[in-house]
């Protein structure tokens, strides 16, 4: 889904800051928390402006966005991301421009989502994936929605089946306790 009208970026905010908590300054200065929240704004923001052809508000903000992820090596491109996204942790994270990535996902740091081999095909997240830290997916692969992706997996082949984890090098089935069902435990 696209952000098009303000209302929809509202949600789409309300929703995604909602899942970071309320985070107040601490006496050392900024947290992780509000760095991710403010990234989190400017993305939706720069999609919005963008979107809607606001042509001085989308340069204004496709800067600002710039600037943040090159600050904290966070490549996310626009209008990739469903609503949900979330990140856990700062830490350096590249998304292929043409992937699609479903609602509710949620990535750890030193992820990657890219094409692969010689081809541009790229992946396609459905809804509800946890992607564990140093993951990569690579490749026009589809994983099926609430799978959760191990630590460290190389993921270079589909996955159909829904609520599994997956871990490995390459990645294989290692259980039936995907994200929905390890979030009811």
């Amino acid at each position: 889904m696209l952000i098009h009208d303000k209302k929809t970026l509202k949600e789409f905010l309300d929703y995604e800051l909602s899942k970071y908590g309320n985070s107040r300054f601490n006496f050392l200065g900024i947290t992780e928390n509000q760095i991710l929240k403010k990234h989190q704004i400017i993305l939706r923001k720069t999609e919005y402006f963008v979107n809607t052809n606001n042509k001085i508000m989308s340069l204004i903000y496709r800067l600002r966005l710039s600037r943040i992820q090159n600050k904290y090596s966070l490549h996310i491109p626009i209008n990739v991301c469903d609503k949900g996204f979330k990140i856990m942790h700062l830490g350096p994270i590249l998304i292929n421009n043409n992937a699609k990535i479903g609602k509710d996902c949620t990535m750890h740091i030193n992820t990657c989502i890219v094409a692969g081999g010689t081809d541009n095909k790229v992946p396609t997240l459905n809804n509800g994936i946890v992607i564990g830290c140093g993951a990569v997916i690579l490749g026009g692969v589809t994983l099926a929605n609430n799978i959760a992706v191990g630590a460290n997996a190389v993921v270079n082949k589909s996955f159909e089946e829904e609520d599994i984890a997956i871990a490995g090098v390459p990645a294989k089935k290692i259980s039936n306790n995907g994200r929905t069902k390890w979030n009811k435990k």
